[in-house]
């Protein structure tokens, strides 16, 4: 008995283990009684404990092999397809040889089978009460199939070889009555009538001493038609003949333009060398109907033979037998040896012009052997894995196909008109197919067998995960078969690593995250998903010169996250994301900043035993990694690791997120953790998460749904009893005020924040609180309050080590400089507070502090200075999708028109600043942006158009409350309008 394991001999498991695994493996998937098994290993006489010894030798069978050996009364099961084990395997082929019409057929069907015999069986179990049992019929199977494939072998008309052969399984076997039959029909039709004759004298002689009986009624048949048959003429040997055993050309082959030519291409006939085709990629990927269409192409080239053989699980000294057999060498020319079968191959390619396709190579090792033949030859290979270790030899790797081959393949399949009528539906299938041909080949069946089907009906079943690996699949075509091969011949800890790949649930991560995920040092995880690579199972994404990245197909992360929901038990699926976001959140919160105005960080946890990645270039490593960081959240609280799906959420907000304006990924991965945590109770991490979602409507100028979400945070807090959490939310309920103009609803809630935060020992909440309440001071016209608080703000950020809320409250005692004409102080806050920003650096920020700067410039009669700024801040605006700095920026800009002498270009700009203030319905920003239309209509002499504007601005100012109601008196003058004069 031997065990083998993806090609690998496994180790040989104790005597009695050994006995007790033949006898499951005699019935795979059958229930063995304990009774039986006990008396398979120690007969009649057991010893006292011979269960609990049983169960010992049961549990280290279990650590040995890989495939489930599970109790079910009355006794154990071993969980494992008959094609695995040879004997079943030798069965299917024997039974699929009877069967069959074609003796040369039948004849390679039993060779097949004979070809996994190596001895007696049984030999080394060491188990007489089994040998007694099961050795004579094991034996006799072996002989009924030996005289079936010599029954072919006559039909072929391989009359000489026979005769060569028969007599030593005689000598071996004397009473075997079929096999003598054999002997003297084959000498018979080789003219060798005496010798017939006396082999039956022999055969009588023999089981008349030994048995006392004559021989058989069919060997004296036989014996009375060759007494009485005429001498037959010997046979002609046969002629060489082309053979050509390619399998069908698919007719609807589409692109590979390319990859054909190469193949198809003259190969160097004077190199004096075998050419030989590595084609390699992933499973579907089209490698077989590639080499199977160059091959029909090139067959005329090849006159001698185009021979086809399918690796899959057979070792080389069996593809060497067919392949001689199908050059028409006779069986007992074919030695055992493999270095003299693959001799005796080359000998008959040596003047022939052969093709041979050598399709799923399981590597090099089992093509190497195979590799015969001169320049006038040609080998295709076709592998899942990656060539490695054949010299001389030329690699295709073959990818998916390009969106449009894909609508081409589409197409023939299901027809032009078809696909014209649904090109967005075919064009989103063929994405979800991950453009593998296997996959839309199914695809298109399915639609081709139902014509009444809308494509978009189909597309609808693949948008669902869930099912989608079901869905590719029709008739004896499957994406999720061609990947489990894949799988099954990977060693356990690569079958782990891919299982562990699809519970993290995203198919292109960086290299060094695969080390936490898998639980391993870094080289090792890197070997182990080398064997993934060679397996095509992943890719490497990145370019060498970058750091390490791997890709997985949508469909293998399909199948992969199946494998693992089937075999990996939960709670290692659990820990093995842990680690994988404990490692994402370790690199981010490397990254986060403070943030101003803002909610502090809430969710943080203790990383301090976490190895913290190097990561270069920070921004550049979010944009790549951003589909990655998200992904890994929403992996992580769909297991209900909410506490580290927070973590993670708010990490990224402090790190990317809110520097970035990305709100659409801060918006999915709040949602998800804010769900994980109310799933699992937690309310304090709940109320975290509220803080920051809006803390994402206030940047967003969205201030109602802003406010709703502090007031959530701040009652469940309360709740809780945190009185911190409960102070920032506070504070952002008086921001949110403040952005409204609604300073008198403002101010308290942010006195008692700066009151309880004070009390908390929070300097940075502090800070925060201060500067709300400085920007009301300002707003409201009371300038000492507001340079007093602003300036204390300044100061706390500054302690708390927050560069960017020291900048925004030096922009904020500018701005209130300025307000009062004192235009130097003015510039002193403004170029301070944008030099500290654009140290950080922040881009957007900058946008601000540099408006700011420009508008003091615009007072100092110096707009061409300020221009430049406020152009170069509306195109980062843009690209961040900032609409208040875009509005504020456009205002600005409009009263830099009017300074430099331009209103029709200051009207424009100032437009487009009163659709931003609709938009974001901030009536406080309308009335200053209509205030400087009216001055923009002073200055043209419209007089009634400018009335019209400061009248409506005034309202608001009134209505509010606020500094500029009591300037509006001075307006007519200042930009002098025409009914001064």
């Amino acid at each position: 008995m031997e065990i083998w394991e993806s090609g690998v001999p496994r180790a040989q498991p104790p005597p009695r283990a050994r006995q007790i695994l033949a006898m499951l493996l005699l019935n795979p998937g059958t229930i063995i009684p304990i009774d039986r098994l006990i008396d398979a290993v120690w007969g009649e006489e057991p010893p006292p404990h011979a269960r609990k010894a049983l169960q010992v030798h049961i549990s280290h069978l279990r650590q040995l092999l890989s495939v489930p050996l599970r109790h079910s009364p009355p006794g154990y099961v071993l969980s494992v397809q008959p094609d695995q084990v040879d004997l079943h395997r030798f069965r299917t082929w024997t039974a699929a040889a009877r069967r069959e019409t074609d003796p040369e057929l039948a004849g390679g069907l039993l060779r097949r089978a004979l070809a996994l015999w190596r001895g007696r069986p049984l030999a080394d179990i060491g188990s007489d009460r089994m040998r007694e049992r099961f050795l004579a019929g094991l034996e006799e199977e072996r002989l009924t199939a030996l005289e079936a494939r010599m029954d072919a072998d006559l039909r072929l008309g391989r009359h000489a070889e026979l005769v060569t052969e028969l007599p030593g399984l005689l000598a071996e076997y004397p009473l075997r009555e079929r096999m003598r039959g054999q002997l003297m029909t084959a000498l018979y039709r080789c003219g060798r009538r005496a010798e017939a004759l006396r082999v039956f004298h022999e055969a009588r002689a023999l089981t008349v001493a030994e048995l006392g009986v004559e021989p058989g009624p069919e060997l004296q048949r036989l014996h009375r038609e060759l007494l009485t048959e005429p001498r037959p003429a010997p046979e002609p040997a046969p002629r060489p003949v082309s053979r050509n055993h390619l399998p069908r050309d698919v007719p609807d082959f589409a692109g590979r333009e390319a990859e054909l030519e190469l193949l198809c291409a003259s190969p160097a006939a004077d190199s004096g060398v075998l050419p030989v085709w590595w084609l390699d990629g992933p499973t579907g990927v089209g490698k077989t109907a590639l080499a199977v269409r160059a091959a029909h192409r090139l067959a005329p080239r090849y006159p001698d033979g185009q021979l086809f053989v399918e690796l899959t699980g057979l070792a080389p000294e069996a593809v060497l037998d067919a392949l001689l057999r199908a050059l028409r060498v006779p069986g007992e020319r074919i030695p055992e040896d493999l270095r003299e079968r693959a001799a005796l191959w080359r000998a008959e390619l040596s003047g022939r012009r052969v093709l041979v396709v050598l399709d799923d190579a399981a590597g090099a090792s089992q093509v190497r052997p195979l590799l015969a033949g001169g320049a006038d030859c040609l080998v295709l290979v076709t592998s899942r894995q990656r060539l490695a270790g054949l010299e001389g030899v030329r690699r295709i790797a073959l990818d998916v196909l390009p969106p449009l081959t894909a609508r081409e393949l589409f197409e023939r399949l299901i027809g032009e008109q078809r696909v014209r009528a649904e090109a967005a539906a075919v064009a989103e299938v063929a994405q979800l197919c991950g453009y593998l041909p296997l996959a839309i080949r199914i695809t298109g069946a399915k639609l081709a067998a139902r014509p009444h089907w809308p494509v978009s009906r189909l597309l609808g079943r693949l948008r669902d995960e869930q099912r989608r690996l079901d869905e590719l699949a029709v008739g004896d075509l499957a994406v999720r078969t061609g990947l489990a091969v894949s799988y099954l011949g990977l060693d356990e800890p690569s079958r782990r690593a891919y299982r562990l790949l699809g519970a993290l649930g995203y198919g292109n991560l960086p290299g060094w995250l695969a080390a936490p995920l898998l639980g391993e040092p870094e080289e090792r995880a890197e070997d182990i998903l080398d064997q993934l690579l060679d397996a095509q199972l992943v890719e490497v994404s990145s370019e060498p010169a970058e750091p390490l990245r791997y890709r997985m197909h949508d469909l293998v992360r399909l199948h992969a996250r199946e494998c693992a929901e089937l075999e990996e038990p939960l709670e290692q699926r659990r820990e093995a994301v842990r680690r994988a976001v404990t490692a994402l959140l370790a690199a981010v919160d490397e990254l986060a900043e403070p943030l101003p105005p803002a909610v502090p960080r809430l969710c943080q946890t203790d990383l301090s035993t976490q190895p913290r990645p190097r990561i270069t270039g920070a921004d550049r490593w979010f944009e790549q990694e951003e589909p990655a960081l998200v992904a890994a959240v929403c992996r992580a609280a769909e297991l209900d690791l909410a506490e580290l799906a927070a973590a993670l959420a708010e990490a990224l907000v402090f790190s990317f997120f809110a520097v970035r304006n990305r709100y659409d990924s801060w918006a999915r991965t709040h949602e998800a953790a804010v769900a994980a945590l109310r799933r699992t109770g937690h309310r304090r991490g709940e109320a975290a998460l509220e803080c920051s979602l809006a803390q994402l409507h206030y940047k967003r100028d969205r201030y109602e749904l802003a406010r709703a979400h502090f007031r959530t945070a701040q009652a469940l807090f309360a709740e809780v009893g945190d009185t911190r959490g409960e102070a920032v939310a506070l504070n952002g309920i008086g921001m949110v005020g403040r952005e409204l103009a609604e300073h008198a609803l403002a101010l308290p809630a942010l006195r008692r924040a700066h009151q309880m935060l004070a009390s908390s020992g929070d300097q940075e909440g502090v800070a925060h609180a201060l500067y709300g309440i400085g920007y009301a001071h300002r707003e409201l016209g009371e300038d000492p309050e507001a340079i007093d608080t602003l300036t204390a703000a300044a100061g706390a950020y500054r302690a708390a080590g927050n560069e960017r809320g020291e900048a925004l409250a030096l922009r904020g005692i500018g701005l209130v400089h300025r307000a009062a004409d004192r235009w130097d102080e003015a510039e002193d806050y403004c170029r301070r507070s944008h030099r500290i920003v654009r140290d950080v650096p922040d881009d957007l920020l900058s946008c601000y502090t540099g408006q700011a700067l420009a508008k003091v410039w615009i007072r100092q009669h110096r707009p061409d200075r300020a221009e430049p700024a406020l152009l170069a801040g509306i195109k980062t605006c843009h690209a961040l999708h900032d609409t208040f700095g875009l509005a504020l920026l456009h205002r600005t800009l409009g009263e830099c028109c009017l300074a430099l002498g331009r209103p029709e270009p200051a009207l424009h700009f100032l437009n487009l600043a009163l659709a931003g203030w609709a938009e974001l319905r901030l009536p406080v920003w309308r009335a200053r942006t209509l205030r400087d239309v009216g001055a923009v209509h002073a200055a043209t002499g419209a007089a009634a158009a400018a009335h019209r504007a400061w009248r409506e601005a005034r309202e608001i100012f009134d209505r509010l409350g606020i500094r500029e109601a009591a300037e509006a008196e001075g307006w007519h003058r200042r930009w002098s309008c025409p009914c001064v004069n």
